[in-house]
């Protein structure tokens, strides 16, 4: 019995052994890359063009998930077509089991539900290629008044002014202290 429990050891230990060595081995002769030509990506022989941290429009993955959305769809629809063949034809697990309106109900129930929700989307305008924006235009707000800030020249010029009205000897306006 504890020869078992000795056969998982040893598989688990190889391959944790393999694991590690071959990640040492990769870091050990893998290239060293250190200018900007080594670090970029590389892309099927092509140039990098730009950086690639830009935002996608929203309509690629809208696309891609109606893409996916239909995929399911058909996928689901074959072993069901596949069965309502041998219905019709008399022939295969169904035959002589009188669920052939079944099958035609259910699926197209099936298909029912997944036409009322591509209307729902289609209708709330998520498959659009350019989305509209109903919202009122913006308006910037009123303009204030300008500030005019005293350069750096004028606030000294204030300040050797106000220490000479008040007769003061310090240049930060405090008199020193005998």
């Amino acid at each position: 019995m504890y020869f078992d429990y000795l056969n998982v050891l040893v598989f688990a230990g190889v391959g944790l052994v393999f694991t590690f060595a071959n990640l040492i081995l990769a870091s050990i002769i893998r290239p060293k890359r250190k200018s900007d030509v080594g670090l970029e990506t590389y892309e099927c022989g092509e140039e990098t063009i730009g950086d690639a941290w830009i935002k996608f429009d929203i309509r690629y993955y809208t696309v891609a998930l109606v893409y996916v959305i239909f995929a399911v769809e058909i996928a689901f629809l074959f072993p069901w077509a596949l069965v309502l063949k041998e219905v019709i034809a008399g022939t295969g697990a169904a035959a002589g089991s009188g669920i052939g309106a079944f099958i035609i109900v259910e699926g197209f129930l099936f298909i029912a539900i997944l036409l009322l929700g591509l209307a729902y989307v289609w209708a709330k305008g998520d498959l659009d290629w350019v989305l509209h924006w109903d919202a009122p235009e913006y308006q910037p707000p009123t303009k204030h008044p300008r500030v005019t800030l005293p350069s750096i020249a004028e606030l000294e010029a204030e300040d050797e002014a106000d220490a000479e009205a008040d007769g003061e000897d310090g240049p930060d306006g405090d008199e020193e202290a005998a």
